[in-house]
């Protein structure tokens, strides 16, 4: 009967202390661990186990808990360190590529406008050559030209000189012999009219390009020679030879100014054919220059277009990289911070039941 009863009062102590341990942890009923340190506590007590080592149990719990709270600070703040390093990286790496990439625009709009500028140039300079080479074309004809013109002019000059020359030889034979129109043959009648025919062509040919003086002197010459063929008049035949001279001088003249004004042009075209190859070789030149920089400009433009495309992946893959291991961050703090308040709250589980221990080892 004894034996019941204490049975009985031992059920009854036991009732209570799991009512007052509910009590204390009334709060964490629902917390996992917390229902398993009461299961613990209670299998403990229901088997009558000693307070003291339940209580040296709990607070190796304890220091297990605070242990491993302190491992996960310190693997927290590792984590941190290596995250912050890892993001200034990607933060560098960012605004590397960016700087890069602005330079590269840089560049690429510099060299644009510059070919755009090149271009123009090309076709001007392009333009002037083909302008050049029309005008050396044409320099070269006016020389070729004058040339053929002075040959042709000296020569009539040098056929109406020697005419002249004749024409005088002829005259002054006549005047030598005192001729009168009983004394001309038919000889120097033929050649009296065939000297007024050769002056009237002399004439005919030198108007283009004879001066005025010099053709003045030709009608009377032709009109004194015409008379002589039926009349020998002293008079007329002096006048004539006088003129003649004067003809033969006055052509002289036109001859020697015909020369000096050929030579003139001849060095004035020289001058401007010299004129005309060196603006081509100079246009040659900058032409030459103008396209290998065109090419330059184009060579560098298709690599800058290859290294804009790899630097905006790099701006885009690195933003990812942050976006990513920002999210990373946020995620493992936010575990840490639930991590950290679970292991706190267990902590306090344990010092409540530690109290608890203490309180009954107390009474």
């Amino acid at each position: 009967m004894k034996h019941f009863v204490l049975l009985a009062l031992i059920t009854c102590i036991y009732a209570t202390s799991i009512t007052e341990m509910n009590d204390r942890l009334a709060s964490y009923s629902d917390h996992p661990f917390g229902k398993s340190m009461i299961n613990l506590v209670s299998a403990n007590m229901k088997t009558g186990g000693s307070l003291n080592e339940l209580k040296q149990l709990l607070q190796q719990i304890k220091d297990e808990l605070i242990s491993l709270t302190q491992l996960q600070d310190q693997e927290n703040a590792t984590f941190t360190r290596r995250s912050q390093v890892d993001l200034a990286k990607l933060q560098a790496t960012l605004e590397q590529a960016q700087a890069d990439l602005g330079n590269q625009r840089s560049e690429q709009t510099s060299l644009s406008n510059e070919l755009t500028t090149l271009q123009t140039r090309v076709k001007e300079d392009q333009a002037a050559l083909d302008r050049n080479s029309r005008g050396s074309g044409d320099a070269q004809s006016r020389l070729e030209a004058e040339n053929t013109d002075f040959t042709a002019k000296y020569q009539d000059y040098s056929d109406a000189i020697l005419a002249c020359k004749e024409a005088q030889r002829l005259l002054m034979n006549l005047r030598g012999e005192g001729a009168s129109l009983i004394q001309l043959t038919q000889d120097t009648k033929s050649n009296l009219l065939q000297t007024k025919e050769n002056f009237q062509k002399i004439k005919e040919i030198l108007e283009a390009h004879t001066k005025k003086s010099s053709l003045t002197l030709f009608q009377p010459i032709i009109e004194g020679l015409a008379e002589m063929t039926t009349k020998v008049n002293p008079e007329t035949l002096n006048n004539v030879l006088s003129l003649v001279a004067r003809l033969i001088t006055a052509l002289q003249e036109g001859q020697d100014q015909l020369e000096a004004t050929h030579k003139t042009q001849i060095e004035n075209l020289t001058r401007l054919g010299d004129d005309l190859k060196n603006e081509k070789q100079t246009l040659q030149v900058s032409l030459a220059t103008a396209n290998n920089r065109l090419k330059e400009i184009q060579s560098r433009l298709n690599e800058l277009d290859g290294l804009i495309n790899i630097s905006n992946a790099l701006v885009e893959v690195t933003q990812l990289n942050i976006q990513d291991a920002t999210k990373i961050n946020e995620l493992e703090d936010s575990e840490y911070s639930n991590q950290k308040v679970s292991r706190q709250t267990e902590i306090d589980i344990v010092d409540r039941l530690i109290e608890y221990i203490n309180q009954k080892l107390s009474e």
